[in-house]
């Protein structure tokens, strides 16, 4: 197994200490930020576009899936096995001990523009992978050699419009900003996935001045990763916008999920700007929230949120602010995937990657927080 020591191409683990501290009032505190050039690659192929990472606790191994579309320039759809070492002082190595493609169930590669893996979560017996894209399929299940198992495309109510032409259909999931997340819970009896903003039957996407319901499924799974019934569909409020620019892109959606129990969710939003002229600059402000399903209205079966007779009744899943990055970092970066670590000094610790989305002016940043107080517990 050919094993990449990236501590030999870095020289340093970029860990802010000035702004170190508790993220808000939350009891989660910053360690360090650590950091892998966007040239770096592994196996003549760049790494990057990092957009979903799962613990593999009894392994102490991370699968991150990379949103590379089978183009010449980002390669054929793919997962890493990561080696991440995290103590009480943060990251302080990130190994790359192999890359899989994610291929059909004949083995053969999707088709260019036929895949954008954007989240993965471990089975709940550790020995599968359920992912999700932003082309086709929105959920499919694969095996940890790449090779996939089952496509649940089947399984996303018809009204999604799912791996549909998603430009022209005047119902449905907006072309971009479709399935971004997944979660397995803690139990193993559930996963939930969720959609970037709202179906445009339900509303618009996040602006200034208002938010973008999104919705979030539940599913119920089985140990091998086999999805079964849809159990519930909730509505989540993206924030609006929180800051703009005069270059073009504002925008604001829910870029991952990370379950902390069955109803218990913690959910990062990602809002993006163009920061210079042109799209060859990015300024990001990241945002992970604590979200509770459990009183929130179970919309399942409803095609639109305009057709629900008392609109005005519906409870939105609630949410709570956890981590500003802007408080901990200067360039927080495309954060899009986060799962759990091991314990550091009995306690739960955090991770959260960004994903260079193969640009020369972002990097794959690594960030690592720890649960002080036990309100991931």
């Amino acid at each position: 197994m050919t094993t990449l020591r990236l501590s030999k191409l870095i020289a340093l683990a970029v860990g802010f200490s000035a702004l170190n501290g508790f993220a808000a009032d939350s009891g989660l505190r910053f360690l360090n930020e650590y950091s892998i050039p966007t040239d770096t690659t592994f196996q003549q192929v760049k790494f990057g576009g990092l957009s979903g990472i799962a613990w593999d606790q009894q392994k102490n191994v991370y699968y991150s899936i990379s949103d590379a579309r089978n183009t010449p320039a980002e390669g054929v759809a793919r997962f890493y096995t990561l080696k991440i070492d995290v103590n009480d002082k943060g990251i302080n190595r990130v190994d790359i001990l192999s890359m899989k493609e994610l291929t059909d169930e004949q083995g053969l590669s999707f088709k260019t523009q036929e895949v954008d893996g954007e989240s993965l979560a471990l089975t709940p017996d550790k020995k599968n992978l359920l992912w999700t894209s932003e082309l086709g399929s929105p959920l499919r299940l694969s095996s940890l050699d790449g090779k996939l198992i089952k496509d649940y495309a089947d399984k996303v109510p018809a009204w999604y419009n799912a791996g549909g032409d998603l430009k022209k259909a005047p119902e449905g999931l907006r072309n971009g900003l479709t399935f971004e997340s997944s979660t397995v819970t803690p139990s193993g009896k559930f996963v939930y996935i969720a959609a970037e903003s709202a179906l445009k039957q339900d509303g618009n996407i996040s602006t200034t001045v208002s938010s973008s319901p999104v919705r979030i499924l539940k599913y119920t799974v089985q140990s091998d990763g086999s999805v079964g019934e849809l159990v519930g569909e909730f509505i989540y409020n993206v924030d609006p916008i929180p800051q703009v620019t005069k270059h073009g892109v504002n925008d604001n959606g829910l870029a991952e999920m990370l379950a902390i129990s069955d109803d218990k969710l913690l959910i990062t939003e990602r809002a993006g700007r163009n920061a210079s002229e042109g799209f060859n600059d990015f300024d990001f402000t990241i945002k992970t929230y604590l979200a509770d399903v459990s009183q929130a209205s179970n919309i399942k079966g409803e095609k639109s949120l305009n057709a629900i007779e008392k609109k005005n009744l519906l409870q939105p899943v609630s949410k709570k602010m956890l981590i500003d990055f802007n408080d901990y970092t200067k360039a927080p970066d495309c954060i899009e995937a986060m799962t759990f670590g091991p314990l550091i000094n009995g306690k739960k610790s955090l991770l959260f990657v960004s994903d260079n989305n193969f640009q020369p002016y972002q990097a794959n940043k690594f960030f690592v927080f720890v649960d002080d107080n036990g309100v991931l517990n």
